[in-house]
């Protein structure tokens, strides 16, 4: 059974905008990183890794797991956050970091909903800004 899942960016260049995951398929997951094949590519971020960390479900709740990264991940903010060791609960609105993005679990009511496919085609249809 598909899942979506949703994130919204709290820093960054990408501040405030919200994407979503169909996920289908075992398990259900969503990886993040600096580049492709991951699902959430952030290439701006100096201090991600490659493959960074994943959100995958687990039959009951979303887990954020740290996949070896050099920089770590950190669910909370500030000086109440702190780096996973393992996969971990996460829930909704709950705000991690990977790298030095700030992302929050899910939605609140009018922000923008940018799909992960439609995200992918806006980058690869912008203007060349030749005319």
């Amino acid at each position: 059974m598909a899942r979506t899942l949703t994130l919204t960016f709290m820093s960054g260049s990408r501040d405030g905008e919200v994407v979503q995951f169909e996920t289908a398929g075992s398990p259900l997951a969503v990886s993040i990183g600096r580049v492709a094949p991951c699902e959430l590519v952030i290439s701006d971020d100096p201090d991600l890794s490659r493959r960074h960390a994943r959100l995958f479900w687990n039959g009951s709740s979303w887990m954020l797991e740290d996949l070896d990264s050099s920089n770590g991940s950190f669910i909370g903010e500030f000086q109440a956050a702190r780096r996973l060791s393992g996969p971990t609960a996460i829930e909704d609105s709950d705000i991690f970091r990977v790298g030095l993005t700030r992302l929050r679990l899910g939605r609140s009511k009018n922000e923008r909903v940018a799909t992960a496919a439609a995200a992918a085609n806006a980058t690869r249809s912008a203007p060349s800004g030749r005319y």
